[in-house]
């Protein structure tokens, strides 16, 4: 999937309880990015890896829900194209991990070294080489609970009955019990508790017969 904010992985088991209508378990996780996100590069020496200016947590969500889907135009004939509608819901569980940066710094005989701070946003570094290892901060993450809705319509362009190729597009929304603080705030609110995204995904996979 790729949506406004990043991308996802998305899986659903569906079990058809007519000849219309399927209802099942849906999964996906999600990158979610905050619209302020620029790649900066202010290393005054030649910066090798991006980092984004204010940025002080990376945030991911886990969506677990119910899913159901619809079809309105079903296939008239062999190599022709239905279109369902798809909604579904349930717990989206965010996960906030801080962001650490690799700085130079003078240590106290001069020389330059490499140092791995973590990034508040009150400030910026000089001679900044850019984020740190993904996996430097990981056991600092923390849980942000949510819901989601998600409703589209996708077009299923399979020749054969046994297998699954559609494409999918709509509207996902995301809200949190609490503040996303993906950027640091001073006197402005830059963070928000819900976030809007528009989605492509291409499905793919097959339909068994029991």
């Amino acid at each position: 999937m790729f949506h406004s904010r990043g991308y996802a992985i998305t899986g659903k088991y569906l079990k058809y309880i007519d000849g219309y209508t399927a209802r099942g378990l849906e999964i996906d996780f999600s990158k979610i990015r905050h619209p302020k996100e620029t790649i900066s590069s202010e290393d005054i020496f030649n910066n090798y890896r991006g980092y984004v200016k204010g940025r002080i947590n990376s945030f991911y969500t886990l969506r677990v829900g119910y899913a159901e889907e619809k079809i309105l135009y079903d296939k008239t004939d062999q190599g022709t194209i239905s279109m369902a509608w798809v909604y579904s819901g349930g717990l989206s569980l965010g996960f906030l991990k801080p962001i650490y940066l690799s700085v130079d710094v003078f240590g106290d005989d001069g020389d330059m070294y490499a140092e791995i701070i973590r990034y508040t946003g009150e400030t910026n570094p000089a001679n900044i080489n850019g984020e740190a290892n993904f996996f430097r901060g990981i056991e600092e993450t923390k849980f942000q609970p949510g819901v989601y809705l998600k409703t589209g319509v996708n077009f299923d362009y399979q020749f054969l009955d046994d297998k699954i190729t559609n494409l999918e597009a709509g509207l996902i929304y995301d809200y949190y019990v609490r503040e996303v603080p993906i950027f640091y705030e001073d006197s402005q609110d830059v963070n928000w508790s819900g976030f809007f995204q528009l989605y492509i995904t291409v499905n793919f996979g097959y339909k068994l017969n029991k």
